[in-house]
């Protein structure tokens, strides 16, 4: 796997903690200050809990792509909704056994760093990590 392919398999690894990790470590009674509660919960939620995000194979990318689809229905942007189409079909291919070396080819990985990008923005700016 070319370095390239093994940075976005990082960085979609990523996405997919930060939906999942991020906000499921806050200590009990802290509450997630947030200007979309209902996106912030979708990705807070502990569904994914036991799921190894580090080698991002079939079972964890079948869970990221639901988790993508279920955000995409929490009333946020057009764009980020789109955003977490793509995002989940990217998801499902790794899901359904192609290799990433095939599914994040450089003009793949191309295409989807925006929508990354516009995630992790959208995540920071609306789901801020729990004050104590």
């Amino acid at each position: 796997m070319s370095a390239s392919v093994k940075r976005t398999v990082v960085m979609l690894s990523a996405v997919a903690v930060i939906a999942v990790m991020g906000f499921s470590a806050s200590p009990v009674g802290a509450h997630v200050a947030a200007a979309n509660t209902k996106f912030c919960s979708v990705l807070s939620s502990d569904q994914g809990t036991g799921i190894d995000f580090e080698s991002l194979g079939p079972a964890e990318a079948t869970f990221a792509a639901k988790l993508m689809r279920k955000a995409a229905k929490t009333g946020v942007p057009a764009n980020l909704k789109a955003d977490l189409g793509k995002l989940a079909k990217v998801y499902d291919r790794i899901a359904d056994g192609e290799p990433a070396a095939k599914v994040l080819t450089p003009s793949k990985q191309k295409a989807i760093l925006p929508a990354l990008t516009r995630f992790s923005k959208y995540v920071g700016a609306n789901c801020k990590a729990p004050t104590t």
